[in-house]
């Protein structure tokens, strides 16, 4: 099974009664795959993204290096990137060469480095 096949499946799992956009990730590291969806919730601010979700279940599971992030959205028009939130959570645990893989839910993909979504980050590279 693809990692786009996989995506399709859990996005069925995202909380997005609000905004009615669904975003399920994929975070491949060194120590397997981790999942994550998002989760809305009525105060809209406190809304946890995929890519953040996918981050916390990989640090909590004792992940160290992260390889690849896989993200589908629920749009059909276009492909959609990372927020600024979570640009920011990535460039804290991955390096600036990370692949991040976006697709929307017709098919069509895109992929970018971190550096390349995050060229300005509120810390060094290592």
């Amino acid at each position: 099974m693809t990692q786009y096949q996989k995506l399709q499946k859990i996005i069925k799992n995202a909380y997005a009664p609000y905004s009615k956009f669904k975003v399920a990730a994929i975070l491949e590291t060194d120590a397997g795959d981790f999942l994550g969806v998002n989760v809305e919730n009525a105060s809209f601010s406190l809304t946890i993204c995929a890519e953040r979700s996918a981050i916390t279940n990989a640090i909590t599971h004792g992940a160290k290096d992260f390889k690849k992030l896989y993200l589908l959205t629920s749009s059909t028009k276009q492909t959609i990137t990372p927020c600024g939130a979570c640009r920011q959570v990535m460039a804290e645990f991955a390096n600036a060469n990370m692949p991040i893989y976006v697709y929307n839910n017709a098919g069509k993909s895109k992929k970018y480095t971190l550096k390349q979504l995050l060229p300005c980050t509120f810390k060094t590279w290592s």
